[in-house]
C-alpha cells in the first residue's frame, strides 16, 4: 500500500511538472510575442535591416521586461545585426516557436521589409510600420530573434522544487511508516507465535510434571527391587532369570532418565548466573559422553561466561549427545567463538543432516526421528538458551551433517 502511494506521488509530481512546463511554454510564448511586437514598433522608423545600434537601443529600452538579446538573422541563420549576449545555441526555429534553456527563452518572429511605393495609412499623420510579424516567411524576409528571462520560469522552478520536496518528504514518511508497520506486524506475529508455543509448553509441562513426579517413586521402588533380584540370582543355574532381571533394571533406568528429562523440560524457575570458565563448563557438559570423539576448538573463545552452569551444561550435553548419535562412526566438532558481544557455540556432526523443512520442527517437544528417544533433548536445549536470552538454531551444513548454533548474547568478556 505504501509503495503504491509513493508511486502515485511520483506520477503526480511528473504530471504536475509536465503541466507546469506546458503552462510555462504558453506563458513564455505570450510574453515573447508581446516583446516581439514591441520591438517591431520600436524598429518601425529604422532602416532595413536595422543596425546594431538600433537593436542596442531597443535592448536597453526593454531590459526591465526581461530582454537580454536581440538579433536579426537571414534565411541561413546568420546574424545580420545583434545586441546583447546570447546564451542559447543558435538553432533555426520556426516563427512562433519558443526554446527554453536554463533561465532563458528564445523566441523568433518574421520581419518584413518596408513596402516600396506609397505608404497607405489608416490614421492620418501616422506612418505605417516598416516591420511587421507574420506567420509565414516570404522570400527576402528576415527573422527577428530575441532571448528573454521571463520571471515565470524561476517561479515555476520554485513551485516544482516545492512539489518535489513535499512529495519526497511524504514518500519518505510513507515508507518509514510502512517499514515500522511491517516490523511491528512481524514482531506481533512472532510474539503471538511465541505465546501460542508457550501455552502449548505450559500444557505439556503441567502434564509432564505430573507424570514425572507420579512415576519417580514407583520407578525407584521397581528399580531397587530389580537390583536386589539381580544380586540374588548369581547362581549359574539362574542365569536366564538374572538376564531378565537385568533387563528390568535397564528399562527402569531408561524410564528414570525419561522422568529426569521431563522435569528438566518443565523446569522454569529463575536461572542462577555465576562466572564459570569455558573449560569447566564443557567438561561438565561432556561428563558422560564419548569425549574421545569430540573435537574442541576454543582458540577464539572467551575465558569465562556468566551463566547458569548446570542448565547450560545440560543444553550443551543434549546437543553433543544428539550429534554423536547422528554420526556413530565419525567425530563431532564443538567450537566456541566470540562475535561482537556474543558468544557462539556450534556443534557439527557428520550425519545425514536435517530433513528439508524440519529446521524449526525439530525443536518442538516430543518430535524425534529416532526409533528410541523422547524428542525432548533439543526442546530442553532451546528452552535453556531462551532462558539465557539466547537462541538455538539448526541447519544442514553445506558440506554435510547437521550444524547447531547456540548464541548467548552479551556474554563475550
Amino acid at each position: 500500500m505504501a509503495a503504491l502511494s509513493v508511486v502515485s506521488l511520483g506520477v503526480t509530481v511528473i504530471a504536475s511538472k509536465r503541466a507546469l512546463a506546458d503552462a510555462s511554454d504558453v506563458v513564455i510564448r505570450g510574453e515573447g510575442d508581446l516583446l516581439l511586437a514591441a520591438l517591431v514598433s520600436d524598429l518601425a522608423e529604422e532602416t532595413h535591416p536595422a543596425s546594431a545600434a538600433a537593436l542596442s537601443r531597443a535592448l536597453d529600452a526593454h531590459t526591465a521586461e526581461g530582454l537580454r538579446y536581440v538579433a536579426i538573422v537571414d534565411r541561413e541563420g546568420n546574424p545580420v545585426a545583434e545586441a546583447g549576449r546570447a546564451e542559447i545555441a543558435a538553432v533555426m526555429q520556426k516563427p512562433g516557436e519558443a526554446r527554453v534553456e536554463g533561465r532563458r527563452a528564445r523566441v523568433t518572429g518574421l520581419l518584413t521589409p518596408p513596402r516600396r511605393g506609397p505608404r497607405p495609412s489608416s490614421v492620418p499623420g501616422v506612418p505605417p510600420p516598416h516591420f511587421s510579424l507574420r506567420a509565414e516567411r516570404p522570400p527576402g524576409v528576415a527573422l527577428l530573434v530575441v532571448e528573454l528571462e521571463p520571471p515565470v520560469i524561476e517561479t515555476l522552478r520554485r513551485d516544482l522544487t516545492r512539489i518535489a520536496v513535499v512529495a519526497a518528504v511524504a514518500g519518505g514518511v510513507l515508507l518509514a511508516f510502512a517499514f515500522a508497520w511491517s516490523r511491528s506486524a512481524r514482531r506481533l506475529a512472532m510474539l503471538e507465535e511465541r505465546a501460542a508455543r508457550e501455552q502449548r509448553l505450559v500444557a505439556l509441562g503441567s502434564m509432564s510434571s505430573v507424570m514425572a513426579h507420579e512415576l519417580r517413586n514407583p520407578l525407584a521402588s521397581l528399580k531397587g527391587h530389580a537390583q536386589l533380584l539381580v544380586e540374588d540370582l548369581e547362581d549359574a543355574a539362574e542365569k536366564k532369570k538374572r538376564a531378565k532381571a537385568e533387563r528390568v533394571v535397564a528399562e527402569a533406568e531408561r524410564l528414570e532418565l525419561l522422568t529426569t528429562t521431563l522435569l528438566d523440560f518443565v523446569r522454569d524457575g529463575p536461572i542462577e548466573r555465576a562466572r564459570v570458565t569455558l573449560r569447566e563448563l564443557l567438561d561438565r557438559s561432556l561428563d558422560d559422553v564419548a569425549k574421545e570423539r569430540v573435537k574442541l576448538d576454543l582458540d577464539a573463545s572467551p575465558r569465562t561466561v556468566e551463566v547458569d552452569a548446570g542448565r547450560l551444561a545440560r543444553a550443551i550435553h543434549n546437543l553433543v549427545d544428539n550429534a554423536l548419535q547422528a554420526s556413530p562412526d565419525e567425530s563431532v566438532e564443538v567450537k566456541v567463538a566470540t562475535e561482537g558481544a556474543d558468544v557462539v557455540l556450534t556443534v557439527r556432526d557428520r550425519g545425514p543432516g536435517l530433513p528439508a523443512g524440519s529446521e524449526a520442527e525439530i525443536f518442538e517437544p516430543f518430535v524425534t526421528t529416532r526409533v528410541r528417544g523422547t524428542g525432548l533433548g533439543l526442546a530442553v536445549a532451546r528452552r535453556i538458551a531462551e532462558q539465557h536470552d539466547g537462541t538455538l538454531t539448526g541447519e544442514t551444513h553445506p558440506e554435510g551433517g547437521a550444524l547447531f548454533t547456540l548464541r548467548l548474547r552479551g556474554q563475550a568478556s
